[in-house]
């Protein structure tokens, strides 16, 4: 299972995520010292989690659903951009 998989089967599974967006943007940094082998990504994710929740609680709920591709090793996160949209906010 790729990095891509592992993001989207973690956000719909932890946070009973209704639509998952992700884009791989790790070429765009080649080079980036600092990536310690994680890639970059940007994700948008529509939960019912979200509702009532402010953009930073939102983002520590991704975080949480994410933390071991963050923090372990191997390390398959090194950035990540997060849009975070309840149900009532998508659009259907």
């Amino acid at each position: 299972m790729d990095t891509v998989d592992i993001i989207d089967k973690n956000l719909r599974d932890q946070l009973e995520a209704q639509h998952v967006e992700i884009i791989d943007e790790s070429h765009l940094h080649r080079g980036h010292k600092a990536a310690g082998g994680g890639g970059h990504y940007s994700v948008k994710i529509v939960s019912s989690k979200f509702e009532n929740l402010n953009v930073m609680e939102r983002v520590r709920l991704v975080h949480k659903a994410l933390d071991e591709e963050m923090t372990g090793t191997p390390k398959l996160i090194h950035a990540l951009q997060v849009k975070t949209f309840s149900s009532d906010e998508w659009p259907s």
